[in-house]
């Protein structure tokens, strides 16, 4: 169907709420490099509120060759590389607002202040693009004292990485793939029990109506019949689940003609199995929603609700109300869609009342999304950059990479993990030469620098082993036939080799891998990246 409004795909992907998050976010970008505009360019154009673009550099014919958002006219005065990226991004759609700052040098900002004064009325997201690791670092400081969410990207040679930090973000909306039905037939609600008794015996219908029970109907009948034949028991070994789906093939009339037969054998589990909301999980996330000062009053009143009403129903949670599609007579559905419908809106009203306990305002739209996803509620917590680079790495951390290493690609130089080694070993020969490998200082006075870039190999090489060392990874068998192989040198030239150039292709895909995580931690919908 046409439509006047230009959001329209996408409000299909993150609905109102989550475009009204869109719109109400200002996101600051810091250096203009390509990895960085692509990134902003798709933040741009389903809609964000604010951007601000800050760089220190002015354009080169180098950036127009690999940045499609900077204009390089050598008859025309350089402009600030901010200035262009930031008119070229605005005429995407004019509904963004924003400005850019163009400064003497990125190291010598006040990002406390620059912080401070963008997210002073609008919630913030900062992008660090290309960063030199130092600098990194003081901005990821800054970011995280400031419980400010933080994307960085970059786009080196052939390589692309992205990284989220953020504060401890309640992702009530994770949208799963697939979702188990909520039908509730082992602890029933009345009207479900009536509605079912009310068809009676399933063996007096016609064969028409017997061909049009919902799947539903005869689980719950057949359950209960196979109750009343063991003890009051439902099926619980393998072996009795196997024979409740034989009881159900041996109920039906016409096993090649009854589809809703074949529904209810598939989905078998239902009647002796349903959806749990574990407590102590429930408690565990108030917690950590609790010792946050960034969470939202809105999320520990939901909380704390939901907790209230799992304990006022032995541990129910709120009925979703959502029913399956399945065969059935069109009267029959929508009578049974109804009784779920009518349950969840009694369910939503009593969680509501819970929630109003509080002086915190919420919408019915927040208890509304919150009960379609209350078997999937997380809080995600985040490591800092900080964390990650530290050198007393937790061994639970040292663990995880050490069992990464044993599930290599089948071609065992492609597994991302070595790369992933390669780019910390390239910053930290940053952090000793104030450049990255390849990268040839024709105008230093140093000699050593001046040097052909190949040379800079075997310190590389030295950095890689020196990482390698620091994450405890030297006895694993991927990184002795790899990286830390006798006379094996590919890595360390192969990343000298890149200079920490950019390719826009690259650089490309890495800012649509960017910008689909920024609108996650802007949304709070679906599960962002984490552990990167």
């Amino acid at each position: 169907m046409a439509t006047t409004d230009k959001y329209d795909r996408q409000l299909r992907l993150w609905g109102a709420k989550g475009q009204k998050a869109l719109g109400d976010t200002t996101v600051l970008l810091i250096r203009a490099t390509a990895a960085g505009t692509e990134t902003l360019k798709n933040l741009v154009l389903p809609g964000v509120g604010n951007i601000v673009v800050v760089d220190d550099a002015i354009v080169t014919e180098e950036d127009a060759a690999s940045n499609f958002f900077v204009i390089f006219d050598a008859k025309q005065p350089a402009k600030p590389r901010a200035e262009v990226a930031f008119e070229l991004l605005q005429e995407l759609n004019p509904d963004v607002q924003g400005s850019y700052q163009h400064v003497d040098s990125l190291q010598r900002v006040n990002y406390e202040e620059l912080l401070a004064t963008h997210s002073a009325n609008t919630n913030l997201l900062v992008i660090c693009a290309d960063m030199e690791p130092a600098l990194l670092m003081e901005i990821s400081s800054k970011c995280a004292a400031a419980s400010i969410a933080m994307v960085q990207v970059q786009s080196y040679g052939m390589i692309g990485l992205v990284r989220t930090q953020a504060p401890p973000l309640a992702i009530f909306d994770p949208k799963p793939a697939s979702t188990t039905p909520d039908l509730r037939l082992v602890t029933p609600f009345p009207a479900l029990v009536e509605y079912c008794n009310s068809i009676g015996d399933l063996e007096a219908l016609a064969d028409h109506e017997h061909s049009h029970v919902p799947y539903p109907v005869i689980l719950y009948k057949l359950s209960q019949q196979y109750k009343a034949e063991h003890n009051d028991q439902l099926p619980s070994t393998y072996q009795e689940k196997q024979d409740f789906r034989a009881y159900i093939k041996d109920n039906s009339r016409k096993w090649d003609m009854e589809v809703n037969y074949h529904e209810a054998q598939n989905n078998a589990y239902l009647a002796y199995s349903e959806k749990t909301v574990d407590s102590s999980h429930v408690e565990s996330l108030l917690q950590q929603a609790t010792a946050s000062s960034m969470s939202s009053p809105t999320t520990i009143t939901l909380l704390q609700a939901l907790l209230q009403f799992l304990n006022a129903h032995n541990g129910q949670a709120p009925l979703q109300g959502t029913l399956p599609d399945m065969t059935a007579s069109t009267a029959t559905y929508v009578h049974l869609q109804q009784l779920y419908h009518d349950q969840a809106q009694r369910d939503l009203a009593e969680l509501t009342v819970y929630c109003g306990t509080t002086t915190v305002t919420m919408t019915d739209e927040d208890i509304r999304g919150f009960c379609a996803n209350v078997f999937d509620l997380e809080i995600v917590v985040m490591r800092s950059l900080q964390d990650e680079y530290d050198a007393t790495m937790p061994q639970e951390i040292v663990e995880d990479l050490q069992c990464a290493t044993g599930d290599p690609y089948e071609i065992p130089e492609q597994t991302p993990l070595l790369w992933y080694l390669g780019l910390r070993a390239c910053y930290l020969f940053h952090l000793d030469r104030q450049r990255y490998p390849g990268m040839v200082l024709v105008d230093s006075s140093d000699s050593s620098d001046a040097a052909d870039w190949e040379q800079d190999v075997d310190l590389l090489q030295q950095k890689i082993q020196q990482v390698c060392l620091d994450l405890q990874l030297t006895n694993c068998d991927l990184i002795q036939t790899t990286l830390l192989a006798a006379n094996n040198r590919k890595f360390a030239l192969e990343l000298a080799r890149y200079a920490n150039a950019e390719i826009h292709t690259i650089a490309s895909v890495v800012g649509g891998v960017a910008s689909q995580e920024a609108v996650k931690l802007i949304t709070g919908q679906y599960v962002p990246l984490n552990n990167t």
